[in-house]
């Protein structure tokens, strides 16, 4: 069983417009020698394929001739559709193009170790045959043929990882079901009852008819009592002990932590555990026929390899057409994935948290005595520079092709890269040496004119006593709800926040802030301040942060810092009077200035 500090801390019940949210830190929890044996696989796969799919990849993200852009999935909440005129989408729901092997086969040559796929979304209808409900695919549709178990043979032949997604609180489809406030009285909801009669027989018909199970996905929990999430909990442990439970199931009771969705946790809040960042390709989740915003494959490589480097996994979405087909602008890309992984895949499987402090080149993962450093951003000069690391170096190579790399060990590693290296956004650099590399990632970040402007972000800064970290959830881009962190309490010069650096040659670095502030704010002043140099700045207006509306972050130039010679720093903000609280910081910039 998991503690609360698993929990995402935004996913029960909150309010909708809710954007402050306790900062969740993750540690390692106890559990069964089930859960423990599933959670070392779960570990070691890293990658994961997320599936939505159901009767809205019909609509395409448009109903009664009006398009809606973002999340298709969640049209009919959206459009407040009435159940029957959305339900009438099934009739035209006739998926002939859906090959459970091709998608399978896909999905392996991908590098994806497991898949989790909708069977049943917060629409309600199910995406297998089920006898709680008429509202499935075998009996509401013409396609007549169960997807789940076509995909749960095909994946067991080609040794893929199967889970499901199951919406266990929100069913707009169902009188006593959640979320549906436009059609049915939410003071007459016999939730009792749909818990009964829809979730309970439809999760046994999952883990009894399918095989085993990786995980039930479940999501939006929302106000649902501890009594129902701890059911749940052991009708799946019952049927399936080592079947994994994600966080949202609610109230505490996951094997592991979903972090907010697009989201991978800052590293300084993952002091160990078992958590899984999850992503769409685009910026929905169903298939939406206007949205091929695809993000590319360096893109989605960075986000594998940050996932990895914090000791977490991946799961990237993508959502297949009413016809049954993975839209091409997606596969090609998950494709060219694939090939990477091939090349570089022992850098991401089974490897663990990075050891190293944030450093202006990328990321890095580890296994054993051998260190994967992913060069996401290659210096100026061509050469890696990894301060601190003080393990004897017995090699260095190019993972891709295994060509020597030349090296010098002082109190630090030197790597120069050869000049004809693979322009690949993520050239993984293995390093051996005769122990496993220590954590040292208190050295702080790490600063060099040789790279651009590198992010203090504040959930890795040191906060003074009477300071706080929060999370912030609203969009950072249009139709994107996402989080950021801030502080709370920094409202008098006797409070600051702070950032080790690690400066590896003297120079200017210019300092930028970013952050939100409110009209009562605005005109605050604060300082960033260096040793005995101290840059003033006076805060401007931004606007109220709010759940659904793209939020408005100043970008603000403060000064610059010099920092005489190599070694550590500390970068500190505070305000220079007491009163009302300085801003909402999200980050403090330098980029070096010379």
């Amino acid at each position: 069983m998991t503690s609360t500090s698993v929990q995402a801390q935004d996913a029960v019940g909150a309010p909708p417009e809710q954007t402050r949210f306790k900062a969740q830190v993750y540690e390692p929890v106890q559990h069964d020698a089930a859960t423990t044996q599933a959670l070392a696989r779960f570990n070691n796969d890293r990658y994961a394929m997320f599936i939505h799919w159901g009767i809205y990849a019909q609509a395409g993200g448009v109903i009664r001739g009006k398009r809606f852009y973002g999340a298709s999935e969640w049209l009919m909440q959206r459009s407040k559709t009435p159940s029957a005129e959305y339900l009438a989408l099934a009739e035209e729901f006739n998926p002939v193009d859906f090959d459970a092997k091709a998608w399978i086969r896909t999905i392996k040559a991908a590098g994806f170790r497991y898949v989790v796929i909708t069977a049943k979304h917060h629409d309600g209808f199910a995406m297998f045959k089920s006898a709680a409900s008429k509202h499935n695919i075998v009996d509401g549709t013409r396609f007549g043929r169960d997807p789940l178990k076509e995909l749960a043979e095909a994946a067991k032949a080609e040794g893929v990882g199967l889970g499901f997604y199951y919406s266990q609180y929100q069913d707009w489809t169902e009188p006593n079901g959640g979320g549906n406030d436009w059609e049915f009285d939410p003071k007459k909801t016999d939730f009792d009852s749909y818990f009964n009669t829809k979730v309970v027989p439809q999760v046994t018909e999952l883990l009894t008819n399918y095989g085993p199970l990786r995980e039930i996905w479940f999501d939006t929990p929302g106000p649902m009592a501890p009594e129902y999430s701890k059911r749940l909990r052991e009708l799946v442990k019952k049927l399936q002990p080592d079947c994994l439970l994600n966080s949202r199931i609610g109230n505490g009771l996951g094997d592991y932590s979903s972090p907010s969705d697009s989201e991978v946790p800052p590293a300084s809040l993952v002091h160990g555990g078992d958590w899984e960042s999850v992503f769409t390709h685009n910026r929905s989740w169903g298939y939406s026929a206007f949205d091929n915003d695809f993000k590319s494959t360096d893109t989605l490589i960075e986000l594998l390899a940050t996932s990895a480097s914090r000791g977490g996994n991946f799961m990237l979405n993508m959502g297949p057409d009413g016809r049954g087909r993975f839209p091409e602008g997606a596969q090609s890309r998950l494709l060219k994935v694939g090939d990477w992984l091939k090349v570089n895949g022992e850098s991401i499987y089974g490897t663990t948290r990075s050891p190293l402090p944030q450093t202006p080149w990328g990321v890095a993962t580890q296994r054993g005595k051998r260190l994967y450093l992913h060069v996401l951003d290659r210096p100026a000069d061509g050469v890696i520079r990894v301060p601190g690391l003080t393990e004897a170096v017995t090699k260095v190579t190019l993972l891709a092709g295994g060509a020597a790399l030349p090296f010098k060990q002082g109190d630090g590693l030197a790597i120069t890269l050869p000049k004809d290296a693979t322009p690949s956004d993520d050239l993984v650099i293995a390093v051996d040496t005769r122990e496993p590399v220590a954590a040292r990632r208190d050295q702080g970040a790490v600063l060099s004119p040789v790279y651009g402007r590198q992010p203090l972000d504040v959930a890795d800064a040191v906060l003074s006593e009477g300071v706080g970290l929060e999370a912030v959830k609203t969009q950072l881009s249009v139709d994107d709800t996402r989080k950021y962190y801030t502080v709370v309490g920094l409202d008098d010069p006797a409070k600051s926040i702070a950032w080790t650096v690690q400066v590896e040659r003297p120079g200017d670095y210019h300092i930028d802030l970013q952050y939100s502030a409110t009209a009562a704010q605005a005109g605050r002043e604060g300082v960033v301040e260096m040793n005995d140099q101290k840059r003033a700045f006076g805060v401007v207006e931004t606007g109220k942060i709010e759940r659904r509306k793209p939020v408005f972050l100043a970008f603000q130039p403060v000064g610059i810092l010099h920092f005489d010679k190599p070694g550590r720093y500390t970068v500190a903000i505070r305000p220079q009077t007491a009163g009302q609280e300085l801003f909402a910081i999200r980050a403090l910039y330098l980029t070096p200035a010379n």
